[in-house]
Parts: structure tokens; sequence; C-alpha cells
């Protein structure tokens, strides 16, 4: 849901920005859950893609802002994939709520669950990207 919550709000904002979404540990070619592409459809946010990404298959060195949900993926991303800490940004630092750093995944959860997760996502992506100035020059990339 942040993948298509952040494509949306940069296309709406114009912004140059490529945005890609992978998962740390590797699920390729898994599909999209269905809860999730369904929450955004009730949103009229594009959905994510078919099938999952692998962070490992992303050009890591052009990434400029890697946005997690948990603080567990942002270790794996600078202990197991060497990513710089200062690239490394949670989502809830964002959220003008101040719900938590940590976004849990709404995974097996009920229809609530998602709902409650997209509204915080929109918040802290909203909150991300009024705040940034990650996005000014060139065109950046980012991951979630």
């Amino acid at each position: 849901m942040a993948h298509a919550i952040l494509v949306s709000e940069v296309e709406k904002r114009g912004l140059p920005v490529e945005v890609y979404s992978a998962g740390v540990f590797d699920f390729r070619g898994e599909p999209a859950i269905d809860d999730t592409t369904r929450t955004c459809a009730m949103h009229d946010t594009p959905s994510p893609s078919d099938v999952a990404t692998w962070v490992r298959d992303l050009p890591l060195d052009s990434i400029a802002r890697f946005l997690v949900m948990e603080k567990l993926h942002a270790e794996v991303l600078t202990e197991g994939y060497g990513i710089a800490p200062e690239r490394v940004s949670l989502l809830g630092e964002f959220d003008p709520k101040r719900r938590g750093v940590e976004i849990p995944d709404p995974f097996g959860q009920s229809s609530a669950v998602y709902e409650r997760s997209y509204q915080q996502l929109r918040d802290c992506i909203t909150g991300y990207l009024d705040s940034t100035d990650d996005l000014i020059g060139p065109t950046q990339s980012q991951n979630r």
C-alpha cells in the first residue's frame, strides 16, 4: 500500500521521482495481497504491482531514500545490504499524528486493520513529501 500511495502522491504533485517497491526478504514472484489491492481500490489509489520484488534486484546505489515501515526493515537494509543509515527512514517519523515510528504490517489482519494502515501510511507519506528536501534537484529514486 505504501508504494501505491507514494506513486499516487508523487504523480499528483508532478514530482520527478522514480518510486520502487521491494521487500527486504526474497518473496519474488509472489502475488499481490488481495486485501492490499482491495484497500487501495476503495481509495481510488492504483494498486501495487502484481508480484513481489526483492530489494536485491533494485539499483541500490542510485536510490536516494529508502522508506520503510519497521525498524527490522531498516536494519536489514543497513546491515544486510550495506545501505548507509542516513539513506533509510522509517515512514512513521513523518506521521503528523505521532502514532509511532513503526507501522505494523497488516498482513493477515481484518479489513479494519488494513484501513487504519492505509490511513496511517497516507498521512506519513504526505508528511514526508511535505517536509523533505530529498526531492529537490535531479530526479531521485525512492524505495518503500
